[in-house]
């Protein structure tokens, strides 16, 4: 057995003894696993009988989307700090070591493609509706989560090699930025073009989504050549698609071994980075993205005195981090959001409600308060903790507002919602927004920043789940004891959610108004 063979195997076993000795991560397995089987017994059951299946070629449609915006996020990294195949302990120990570097890397690939798989779990639970509606076997739906794998994996690759190309040089850097954006705006005007000759509608898209030009896009159009090829039953397009994934593969590790003998160099500061995000995370520190190259720009705050110059604090990170009053994540977010509701259109409006409010919670999560408490500043500043604590959150609330327009407008014209609906809609997203801020401040208040994250993790959705059910309960009251004639279904579920979330929340932010008085950095 060779070291690098042993060194994997003994990883793999050292995961599975902290596993199991470990109660948190264990139960949440064991829950995992649970909820998984629940949804592949429940799924094979969930589809009527007799019902027609929806065109197949809307799921590849939808993969391919999926695929390019993973492949794209992640080999978005190659431009800045780079991805790496390796941990610090590789770089430690792997790199030093009289091993061939052809050897190492394959080790990092093996060691990557593990990753990729873990990464793409969250697919195994969509198989209740895509057997409902395309009738997908689980055979199919691990084809699907074959293709996501392959996807953040390739990308992975493909950005190590990006930033080998362009970390030396900056004119190279926006030379490959611009050949990138070349051929993705090439094929974006493709699609525009063909939905211009045969109308702007679902058809049309999916039609263009499966042509042959389309199949040709890099990995995301190769990989839904490949689900075209096992759903259609067409060798041809599953070795085509197949067979151009392998050969950029096999070009991308040919580059590494032989058009840069030494790629240790390359992959250093990318480890490094991505170990230092890893130990702030464990640490409770939140890790900003922001680009390598900060333009400064207007030095000072000018504005904001006491509480409120952590408002205008919040404003200039924004500038400088290039974010405005949306940012990427909450773009991919409403884009996700909005593609969702093209598949399950059918099936109305809540549907598309309830998988835009969970998505909501991690954007919610990812707002500057975070990044507040883990530093000492906000608790020193002599000022009333409450008044602290709204400074510190308002920022974040014209985004959520923003996110909720660019949500439910499209989603209104594709379900056909009339205006009230969509205004209610509107309001109810925005008061779920307020809800999980202050469930986000209220877990804080009571978990404080000690303790595992995981249990954690667990006890904020359980908080997120009991702040919800007051309005939940009240719409299920008028809509079955005690009708509102006046009011639709959906109209009254939707002001029930307001009427209750926006009271409940002020009351999870009253119970939090002292957090601020006492400091519990779990990274002291």
């Amino acid at each position: 057995m060779g070291a690098l063979t042993y060194l994997l195997l003994t990883k793999l076993k050292n995961r599975i003894k902290s596993l199991l000795k470990s109660p948190v991560k264990l139960v949440y397995a064991v829950i995992l696993l649970g909820l998984i089987a629940i949804t592949i017994i429940g799924g094979s059951e969930a589809r009527e009988a007799g019902k027609e299946p929806r065109d197949i070629r809307e799921l590849i449609a939808g993969a391919i989307g999926l695929y390019t915006m993973m492949f794209a996020l992640a080999i978005k990294s190659g431009f800045g700090n780079g991805a790496s195949l390796f941990s610090m302990p590789d770089v430690n120990l792997v790199f030093p070591a009289p091993i061939k570097p052809r050897n190492v890397l394959f080790f990092g690939l093996f060691q990557q493609m593990g990753n990729s798989v873990l990464l793409g779990l969250f697919l195994l639970f969509q198989y209740t509706w895509m057997h409902s509606v395309y009738a997908v076997s689980f055979a199919g739906l691990l084809m699907f989560f074959l293709g996501y794998a392959i996807s953040i994996f390739l990308g992975q690759v493909t950005a190590m090699v990006i930033y080998s190309i362009t970390s030396s040089s900056e004119t190279k850097n926006k030379t490959v930025r611009y050949v990138l954006a070349g051929i993705g705006i090439a094929f974006l005007l493709y699609l525009l073009k063909y939905c211009l000759e045969h109308g702007f509608s679902l058809p049309s898209l999916v039609e263009a989504a499966n042509t042959t030009v389309i199949r040709l896009f890099p990995v995301s159009g190769w990989l839904g050549s490949l689900l075209a090829g096992y759903f259609l039953s067409s060798p041809v397009h599953v070795i085509t698609g197949a067979g151009l994934c392998v050969i950029l593969l096999l070009i991308e590790i040919g580059y590494i071994l032989f058009g840069k003998l030494d790629f240790y160099e390359d992959v250093l500061e990318s480890t490094q980075a991505a170990y230092s995000a890893i130990t702030a995370a464990k640490e409770g520190a939140v890790r900003e993205a922001v680009p390598k190259n900060v333009k400064i720009g207007k030095i000072g705050l000018d504005r904001g005195w006491g509480a409120s110059a952590f408002y205008y604090k919040h404003l200039v990170e924004n500038r400088r981090s290039r974010v405005f009053f949306i940012d990427l994540a909450t773009v991919v977010f409403a884009t996700t959001c909005v593609l969702f509701s093209f598949f399950i259109r059918k099936g109305g409006i809540f549907p598309v409600f309830a998988f835009a409010t969970y998505m909501q919670i991690f954007l919610v999560a990812l707002g500057r308060i975070n990044k507040e408490l883990i530093k000492p500043y906000i608790y020193l500043v002599p000022e009333p903790p409450m008044k602290k604590l709204l400074y510190s959150l308002i920022e974040g609330f014209p985004k959520y507002i923003i996110e909720a327009f660019l949500v439910i407008i499209p989603v209104s014209f594709i379900l056909d919602l009339d205006p009230l609906t969509t205004v209610l809609c509107i309001l109810a997203r925005i008061s779920f927004a307020l809800l999980f801020t202050s469930g986000n401040i209220l877990t804080e208040r009571l978990w404080g920043g000690s303790g595992s994250k995981g249990m954690a993790m667990v006890f904020y959705f359980a908080l997120l789940l009991l702040l919800s059910i007051p309005g939940i309960a009240l719409s299920l009251v008028l809509l079955f004891a005690f009708p509102v004639s006046f009011l639709s279904p959906n109209n009254t579920v939707f002001l029930s959610l307001i009427i209750c979330n926006i009271p409940v929340s002020f009351l999870a932010f009253f119970l939090s108004r002292n957090m601020l008085s006492y400091a519990e950095l779990n990274n002291r």
